[in-house]
């Protein structure tokens, strides 16, 4: 999946420090979005392998591909998750961390639905990066590339930030 974001958001929540051990060690999932054959759509797999070793307990990482509402259904009820993909609308390499509801991701209607057959609400937050070639070939444009160092730490104080906000009722 590929998003587009229409609008360019701004910065993901203030004071998140992915080092930082939280209140509540919650669970998450990391939905890992795109193809890493189709140039800056592979920028989440790319970063997924650079934090894979980095995951705190309790945090599991899925590479989605084109992400369904079955990723988000296969998530189970007291874990939070995260979605990483690349986005056109945003200028290139911009980073933005939002959360999973946000209208500007155009996800709203996938949530809900989620949300609506597993009767109860989704938790999290999505990382996205401004990219600019989707044709063949696996190298990240400079941009993207760039952004790269930046993308990991969003994904890790996204991930910190869904792990300390999970509702009480959600949450391990």
């Amino acid at each position: 999946m590929t998003l587009h974001l229409p609008v360019a958001p701004g910065p993901g929540p203030a004071g998140t420090d992915p080092s930082s051990a939280g209140a509540q060690a919650a669970g998450v999932q990391v939905l890992v979005c795109g193809s890493p054959d189709r140039g800056d759509d592979g920028v989440a797999v790319a970063a997924a392998a650079m934090i894979r070793d980095q995951l705190p307990d309790g945090v599991r990482m899925r590479t989605v591909g084109q992400l369904d509402i079955d990723d988000l259904l296969a998530v189970p009820a007291a874990v939070g998750v995260v979605i990483v993909d690349a986005a056109s609308g945003l200028r290139p390499g911009q980073i933005v961390d939002l959360p999973l509801t946000s209208h500007a991701v155009g996800l709203p209607e996938v949530v809900a639905l989620a949300e609506l057959i597993q009767g109860r609400p989704v938790h999290g937050r999505i990382v996205a990066v401004g990219a600019v070639d989707f044709g063949l070939g696996s190298a990240l444009s400079r941009p993207v590339a760039a952004a790269m160092p930046g993308l990991v730490l969003a994904i890790l104080g996204a991930i910190t930030e869904v792990r300390t906000t999970l509702p009480r009722e959600q949450g391990l």
